[in-house]
């Protein structure tokens, strides 16, 4: 008897002790998300249509472009999938975009074209396949602050398309973000 007395004080007394910020369903993160996604990528598309090196080189014909995974430069996880979403929404932007649609001609890796390949019946030879000029290249980057009693994180996400033979960046682009989140208690 006396020790499920004891067991029940020592539960209330932690029970109570406990902060209603503990488990906080209205607790927000300070990591990027689906409108930094969205709200970035809207950016960097009416960017590049406004871009008049993109317009001089677009001139002489499409340009052939490949996309490179993302550099995750921050100390938060991004996995593969997330970064690759940044980048595919960009290229459908384009794809979709009257203005840009004729303009950009997006090709696979090599690597995976030869998966493609491997999983084709067939296995036919890809005699006409498109060398890529270009490279759109995305890197994040932040800077976390902590401190008892918030986390900020401030993002810059950077956006390049690069001349592949040359390694001239001729168009960069960037978003940049910053994140507060408040707890009662440590993170």
């Amino acid at each position: 008897m006396l020790g499920r007395v004891l067991l029940g004080a020592i539960l209330a007394a932690f029970i109570g002790g406990c902060s209603s910020d503990a488990i906080n369903p209205h607790l927000h993160n300070t990591f990027l998300d689906a409108n930094d996604l969205i709200t970035m990528t809207d950016q960097m598309a009416a960017s590049l249509v406004q871009s008049p090196a993109i317009e001089r080189i677009a001139a002489r014909g499409p340009l052939v472009v490949v996309l490179t995974p993302l550099k995750n430069a921050t100390n938060s996880i991004i996995t593969r999938g997330q970064g690759a979403a940044f980048l595919h929404r960009l290229r459908l932007l384009l794809a979709g975009h009257t203005a840009l649609a004729p303009k950009f001609v997006f090709v696979v890796t090599r690597r995976q074209l030869s998966s493609i390949q491997a999983q084709s019946l067939a296995n036919p030879a890809m005699p006409g396949r498109l060398t890529p000029q270009y490279a759109l290249q995305a890197t994040f980057y932040a800077d976390t602050n902590i401190a008892p009693e918030f986390r900020s994180d401030y993002y810059l996400c950077t956006f390049f398309l690069t001349n592949i033979r040359s390694g001239q960046i001729i168009w960069q682009g960037s978003y940049e973000t910053r994140k507060i989140a408040h707890s009662s208690f440590l993170y």
